[in-house]
């Protein structure tokens, strides 16, 4: 039963039959088989048998109107016979309700049939041979009744009509009848016999033959339903008008965690729909049921579901009404949105960062273009207050030249963290002490703090390990906060702004919070605020650079920066960074290799003057011949009349920049490949920073002071000699 046909609609041969049926017998070979046909012919037969029954009875009692007409004389025997027969198909027809009969149907069909034949043959005994031909059509009869019209199966009719036939054959041989009577009389029996029996065979083969197709047809049709139901990545449920699941497919079981068996029978609203949309499920799929409303059916909705461990979770529904005899059904497709919901939510993230890192090439293009132009003054502004330094003897000046390489020391560094945001380069680190720096953010910050009202209050660790740091990119973060909490404060009544240290408790992290009283940071804007160009300040006010560029440099350093919930009001902005186990050795004495200066031609080359002279002034005083060019032609010029132990020039130049000039060079006098020195102060194009990267020349980047400009060149005139 397992395998019942084959799955195509192509027609099968008339022979194939008799691999599933016994040739004689018609039995199915399958015992499974036949017994399921068996159990569907029992629910078949009964009325069958009680329409036979029924007309069995109003035969024998219609012909008892032959009985008074033919033998008068013995017509009450022949009636007392009738009403014995008519009794038994009475209670025949009764057993037809039983379970007995469904049991034995076939075992009661013959008996019913051989009591019809046993009335017949009780009235040819008694009746006169001159009238028994007229009795002998009831046998006919009777043999059609049971071929036919009872009910019984093709094999058992068989051999109940031989019986009845032998049985007529023992009568008529006792009564002595005339022999041509009983051959012509044993002629039509058995012709009517044999095409009753093939007619039964014919039908009963047909039957069974439907029997097994239909049978086939609808196991396929279920495994094909089956198959198609498992194949399915979307959960199929299918459940009736109460409401109870009839079907739960292999998906859905993945999906909601139920196995198929358990949630057979069980009301889907309790299974799959979550608290908060039950009642109106239940009163929707109640007025769909009363009224046959279909205002969401086919439709695509988009719900929360809830799984068996109750987890919420997105999903995709459409709901389908069928329609079947005296059944209504409604089947749920349903597809889990949660990838899709994390990958619209992932999309959305990298469309953020891709957002960010647009704003930040943007920035980096500016920076670069904003260091180039800030970075050539300021080379001059510091080159010539350390030239004052070295060369006048008032301490007044002295002082203010001082001051001046302090500022403009800063403006560089403060460029310089620029840059190296926008190059993603690392930041220069020593060791820092957080609080110092802290305090000296604080002490330049105090003026406008008091201006404005505002309380500064220090809450420092006083045993904190020193942080591996730029001290000049940190001092910048704490500086930016502070101006930020300041400003968020202007508006308050109380204005506090607290900065406290901690170490964590693994003893591996240093924690800086900076408190203010302000209004605080709406919490959808906690992560936008790190990100290029984004501010909240009034327009003209804010530029949305400060605190991205904060988060840039905690970042380069290793830790984070986030905006936490203030136990009182206003915004709380902790900042973590790691404690590195590299200590830098200190040094107890700076040496320079610029203190014993070999004196060497050294042509300078830059196309702005202010530089080349304040350039020249420092090398000339250090004791070098210096030649001086502001374009890349003028020094293949001067190269062809003298060579010089270095060349120092600028990187972007009009006309012919750094690296045209260098591969000029290079090509003519192979020696400068490795006596060359590039100044600049923008590196950041791709093709610049791959040319420097190959060549290896040194960089000296502006703005820079006078004992690095003599110490990189002593490096390299002490290499090798001057060519000849």
């Amino acid at each position: 039963m397992q395998n019942l046909a084959p799955d195509d609609h192509a027609p099968i041969p008339f022979i194939d039959r008799y691999n599933v049926l016994k040739l004689f017998s018609l039995i199915f070979k399958d015992q499974a088989l036949e017994q399921h046909y068996s159990a569907d012919y029992a629910g078949k037969v009964s009325g069958q048998a009680r329409l036979a029954l029924l007309l069995a009875f109003v035969l024998y009692v219609n012909f008892a109107y032959l009985d008074y007409l033919l033998v008068p004389e013995s017509m009450f025997k022949l009636w007392a016979i009738r009403a014995v027969t008519c009794s038994i198909f009475v209670i025949a027809f009764a057993v037809t309700y039983s379970k007995i009969f469904t049991l034995h149907h076939q075992l009661f069909l013959m008996l019913s049939s051989f009591s019809t034949a046993s009335g017949i043959f009780a009235m040819l005994l008694i009746t006169r041979n001159e009238v028994n031909h007229y009795y002998y059509e009831g046998i006919n009869l009777c043999i059609t009744w049971t071929l036919f019209i009872v009910g019984l199966r093709f094999f058992n009719a068989l051999w109940a009509v031989l019986i009845i036939i032998v049985v007529y054959n023992i009568i008529a041989f006792y009564k002595h009848l005339l022999l041509p009577e009983v051959l012509s009389n044993n002629f039509f029996l058995m012709s009517n016999a044999i095409i009753g029996i093939f007619a039964g065979y014919t039908i009963e083969q047909h039957s069974r033959w439907q029997f097994y197709q239909s049978l086939v047809i609808k196991n396929n049709s279920s495994k094909l339903h089956q198959a198609m139901l498992s194949a399915s990545v979307e959960s199929v449920i299918t459940v009736d008008d109460t409401g109870s699941v009839i079907e739960f497919n292999q998906s859905a079981e993945t999906i909601f965690g139920y196995s198929r068996q358990e949630v057979i029978g069980q009301a889907i609203g309790k299974l799959i729909v979550p608290e908060h949309l039950r009642a109106g499920h239940d009163a929707g799929f109640k007025r769909f049921v009363a009224s046959g409303e279909k205002r969401i059916l086919g439709l695509r909705l988009e719900l929360d579901a809830m799984r068996r461990d109750g987890s919420i979770f997105p999903v995709e529904i459409t709901l389908r009404e069928i329609n079947l005899i005296g059944r209504r059904l409604v089947t749920a497709y349903i597809r889990d949105l949660t990838a899709q919901r994390n990958a619209e939510k992932e999309l959305i993230r990298q469309r953020e960062i891709l957002q960010s890192n647009e704003k930040l090439s943007a920035l980096g293009a500016l920076l670069a273009g904003v260091a180039h132009e800030l970075n050539n003054p300021l080379s001059v502004v510091l080159g010539q207050a350390q030239l004052l330094k070295e060369t006048e003897q008032d301490h007044r000046v002295l002082n203010r030249a001082e001051k001046i390489c302090r500022a403009a020391d800063r403006c560089a560094k403060v460029v310089s963290t620029f840059l190296s945001m926008a190059r993603h380069k690392p930041p220069q680190r020593t060791n820092v002490n957080l609080n110092e720096v802290i305090k000296d953010a604080v002490d330049l910050l105090d003026y406008g703090l008091r201006s404005r009202g505002v309380k500064a209050v220090l809450q420092l660790h006083e045993a904190l390990p020193l942080l591996h740091a730029d001290s000049d990119q940190l001092h910048q973060v704490i500086t930016n906060l502070v101006l930020n909490a300041q400003h968020a404060m202007q508006d308050c009544a109380i204005r506090c702004l607290t900065l406290r240290t901690s170490l964590s408790e693994a003893r591996n992290m240093i924690h800086l919070e900076i408190m203010d009283t302000g209004p605080g940071v709406p919490i959808d804007l906690r992560r936008r605020v790190f990100e290029p160009f984004f501010t909240t300040k009034p327009m003209g006010i804010g530029t949305g650079l400060g605190l991205s560029v904060c988060n840039g440099i905690v970042e380069a350093h290793g830790g984070s920066i986030e905006i936490l919930e203030n136990a009182g009001a206003g915004a709380c902005f902790a900042i973590s960074l790691p404690i590195s186990e590299y200590q830098e050795a200190q040094q107890s004495e700076n040496f320079s290799i610029s203190q014993n200066i070999i004196q060497q031609c050294i042509l300078v080359v830059d196309d702005e003057p202010e530089i080349l002279e304040m350039i020249s002034e420092i090398l000339r005083n250090a004791g070098h011949e210096v030649i001086c060019a502001i374009n890349g032609n003028e020094v293949l010029t001067l190269l062809e009349t003298s060579l010089p132990h270095v060349i120092l020039s600028d990187f972007r130049m009009p006309a012919m920049n750094g690296a045209e000039l260098f591969s000029a060079v290079v090509e003519r006098w192979p020696y400068f490949r490795d006596h060359f020195i590039f100044m600049t102060g923008d590196v950041l194009t791709v093709d610049n920073t791959n040319f420097l990267r190959t060549v290896n020349c040194p960089i000296l980047e502006k703005p820079f002071a006078p004992p690095q400009l003599l110490d990189l060149v002593a490096s390299l005139v002490t290499r090798g000699e001057l060519i000849s």
